[in-house]
């Protein structure tokens, strides 16, 4: 498997591509969860192929990981059919699927809105 990071502004995306087995979707796991869950993180799944539960489910164990220590959340973009359902299925908080990169990094500046207005409606 292949990951290249490429920062866009305040975004990190990380682009994977081949076969996501269980060498190095465990080795992945715990390079992510100590380096990146303070970014604004997009995982863009384009290019990416499972092989079996072995390699979906550490991945899977980085992602709620993830999701669950970042104040931002994690986006997943481009999400093959049968990994979006059983990543739905799962119901991980502070994690959204988008259909490609524009949208999750629209989806992060709408919830940073959101929680601008909420701090402001409360009294001073």
């Amino acid at each position: 498997m292949e990951a290249k990071v490429k920062s866009q502004g305040e975004f990190t995306i990380i682009s994977f591509a081949g076969f996501l087995d269980i060498e190095n979707a465990q080795s992945f796991r715990a390079n992510c969860v100590r380096q990146l869950s303070e970014k604004k993180l997009i995982f863009n799944l384009e290019k990416t192929n499972f092989v079996g539960s072995t390699g979906i489910q550490p991945f899977l164990d980085a992602v709620k990981s993830l999701s669950a220590s970042s104040q931002y959340g994690l986006k997943l973009v481009s999400v093959k059919a049968e990994f979006r359902r059983i990543i739905q299925n799962l119901e991980i908080h502070n994690l959204e699927i988008h259909e490609n990169e524009a949208s999750a990094i629209a989806s992060f500046r709408d919830n940073q809105n959101v929680a601008e207005s909420k701090c402001s409606l409360n009294p001073s």
